[in-house]
């Protein structure tokens, strides 16, 4: 049996890329040894932080010891991080001392340099990138990608689906709520989510005079960098009643929660990132396989364009009208006014589409199940 290792950089520290490590090092399990090597980063001192911000310095990163901790591979399957000086050095290396290995690296979102470095702060990191990527083709044999492009940086790809174990997601449960819609986004809370398009929605309706056939509540779980800006929008848009934050959760308090809400959130802010194809994020997966309709602002890869449990909305700045998400609602409702048999069928289209065996079949075939 192949021995590979699974790559990754403190991917840990994320819960749903954690789960996808987990789901992918099982997936490649079944044909291959896998072992999975967290490349950490050690303490670093104000001045140590500071030089590493140069151009030609490197992040701080435990390479030696993920490098020894290497075992005449077969393949390695690495997350993609931002590229420095010692980032190539690592591949060289593997490259010189087990030149049959194959050495296989993950882009999970491309073209991703306006969701990593969009912001300020964040250029010397792109500088780096853009300085030491264009070398990466002399070590990496291919980079997987969830997009058609066959070459990215002059490197052949392996061009896949972002994929699930569709049988470890608790399918939703509940019933209809009767005169509420309820929707949920459950995520690290980032620019390229662009919740406050829903929080300016919502505004807009309930400053409307007239009875509310329904009152729309929006459920926002986890933290990250923007969940402060939603909640000082909230605020200053008095929608405290209709507008509830949640810290990060897990298992069955989310499970629960997700019972009790009939749409989940995708990403509304992707133009942020200058990203103006179809994407893949796991988030969608994960929400096919619960059986929940989606509401997202970047049109989803696996989805047809009259995919009836899923509305898109420009990929832009512009508002969501809430009268719009309540007029899918109703649209749902008639075509399958039972809760359970509807997260039924969307499940099935899940196991169809984004089950992880059916992903990741292209990478094992490449490695050689």
């Amino acid at each position: 049996m192949k021995k590979g290792y699974y790559l990754h950089f403190q991917g840990r520290q994320s819960i749903g890329v954690s789960r996808k490590i987990d789901m992918q090092m099982e997936e490649l399990g079944r044909y291959f040894d896998m072992q999975e090597i967290e490349v950490g980063t050690p303490k670093r001192s104000l001045a140590q932080r500071i030089a590493g911000l140069f151009p030609t310095a490197s992040i701080a990163r435990d390479y030696e010891e993920a490098f020894a901790r290497l075992d005449h591979p077969d393949f390695v399957y690495v997350r993609r991080t931002v590229a420095d000086r010692a980032y190539i050095r690592f591949f060289k290396k593997i490259r010189e001392r087990y030149p049959a290995c194959k050495i296989i690296i993950e882009i999970f979102t491309y073209p991703y340099d306006g969701d990593d470095f969009g912001k300020w702060n964040a250029w010397p990191f792109y500088v780096k990138e853009k300085l030491y990527r264009p070398q990466l083709k002399k070590y990496v044999d291919r980079f997987v990608t969830y997009t058609k492009d066959r070459e990215i940086f002059g490197v052949p790809t392996i061009c896949t689906y972002n994929g699930i174990n569709v049988e470890s997601m608790a399918k939703v449960g509940g019933a209809f709520s009767e005169g509420e819609v309820n929707l949920i986004g459950v995520a690290f809370m980032q620019r390229h989510h662009g919740y406050e398009r829903i929080i300016e929605g919502l505004r807009q309706y309930y400053q409307t005079d007239g009875a509310k056939e329904y009152q729309v509540h929006l459920h926002l779980v986890g933290d990250g960098p923007e969940k402060p800006f939603y909640q000082e929008l909230t605020a200053r848009y008095g929608l405290e009643a209709y507008v509830h934050f949640y810290p990060t959760m897990v298992g069955k308090p989310l499970d629960e929660l997700y019972d009790r809400c009939e749409i989940v959130l995708i990403s509304f802010g992707m133009y942020k990132a200058r990203f103006f194809g179809k994407m893949g994020a796991l988030k969608s997966r994960e929400c096919l396989a619960k059986g929940m309709p989606l509401l997202t602002g970047c049109a989803i890869d696996v989805l047809p364009d009259d995919y009836p449990y899923a509305l898109v909305f420009p990929n832009d700045g512009s508002t969501v009208r809430t009268e719009d998400i309540i007029s899918f609602y109703r649209k749902i409702r008639s075509k399958e006014p039972d809760k359970g048999k509807l997260a039924d069928a969307i499940r099935q289209f899940a196991r169809e589409h984004v089950s992880m065996e059916a992903v990741m079949e292209p990478i094992a075939d490449y490695i050689g199940k």
